[in-house]
């Protein structure tokens, strides 16, 4: 039994008080639909948008990791890109960084939520677009497990703002040896840069690199935003982007103690995309494959042309089977 006070203050319980409605909510399981969208780390590939209530399609490739701390990289490279024009000049390219949060719709009078459905905000924090950028959109798991995005953003054909529908589904599997028996979402490895005590502007603005590193299972991607040039030069506000993916090579066996093998034999191997657009010319310029070594621990450092970069997120590797 519960008491309560002269006032209505609740005082305390006699005996075995049975558990109010809002203890019970709070401890019942969340439905496999909400642990599916609310997954992390996750990967995501987009197989199509479509404007307004036009066929879908899809022009470019386009990946986004995101970390258990919902930190994310999402970079969308065209499909056909003109090797004569910078990348950024092409009005398919995207890339941009940043945190999101998800929320569901809460059961409030009399009113049915719809279940399978959720709304998510992207806080852009890395922009080739610019700065200051947030979006946001509904999110509908299909029965398939693929997710429908809708909402409302700027349509880079037209320019102008128009309702989207962009379809998402996962990479595909088996890329590596070990993928049919490990979680493809594992490692989760997650480096950013640390800014220094004078890294701003009387304005608050940045002077310095700002970026983010994600790698989850066979897949690497780096961001960055240069330094702001001199009296806001152009090229001091230029957003770099790396993507690696590592696959099956076919390489030749080594020699063993008992005598030489002949033949090839299968290794995973990873492979920078030839659209990222950091600099050839200049040796490392993101520590992707740093972080992918296998080897990289919380708070581990390297600096690459004056940047720092640390370790802030480790998910090591896991069974198919374990859970995260």
């Amino acid at each position: 039994m519960e008491i309560y006070g002269m006032l209505g203050e609740r005082l305390g319980t006699i005996g075995k008080a049975e558990k109010r409605a809002e203890d019970k909510a709070e401890e019942t399981e969340l439905p496999q639909w909400k642990k599916d969208l609310l997954q992390k780390p996750s990967i995501s590939v987009r197989r199509g948008i479509a404007w307004g209530y036009t066929p879908p399609y899809e022009d470019t490739d386009t990946l986004v990791l995101s970390s258990t701390q919902s930190l994310f990289v999402d970079i969308r490279f065209p499909s056909k890109r003109q090797l004569s024009k910078p990348i950024t000049s092409d009005p398919s390219f995207w890339a941009f960084s940043g945190t999101s949060h998800m929320t569901f719709a809460p059961f409030t009078g009399d009113t049915t939520t719809m279940p399978y459905s959720a709304h998510c905000v992207w806080k852009h924090e890395i922009d080739s677009k610019g700065p200051g950028i947030t979006d946001e959109g509904d999110l509908f798991l299909l029965p398939n497990g693929d997710c429908m995005e809708v909402g409302m953003m700027q349509n880079p054909q037209t320019g102008k703002i128009e309702m989207y529908k962009e379809y998402w589904t996962g990479p595909p599997t088996g890329v590596t040896p070990t993928s049919a028996t490990m979680d493809s979402r594992t490692p989760c490895v997650v480096a950013t840069t640390q800014a220094k005590p004078d890294d701003q502007d009387p304005q608050g603005a940045s002077r310095q690199e700002s970026g983010v590193i994600i790698r989850i299972g066979d897949y690497c991607q780096g961001i960055m935003r240069q330094r702001t040039g001199e009296s806001g030069s152009p090229e001091g506000n230029a957003v770099l982007v790396e993507r690696w993916t590592q696959s099956l090579v076919e390489a030749d066996l080594k020699p063993t103690t008992t005598g030489t093998s002949k033949g090839h034999h299968h290794a995973a191997s990873w492979v920078q995309d030839w659209r990222s657009n950091t600099p050839c010319d200049n040796g490392v310029f993101m520590p992707c494959m740093w972080l992918c070594d296998g080897n990289r621990k919380l708070g581990d450092e390297i600096m690459v042309k004056g940047v720092t970069w640390r370790v802030v997120e480790v998910v090591p590797e896991k069974a198919a089977n374990e859970e995260i």
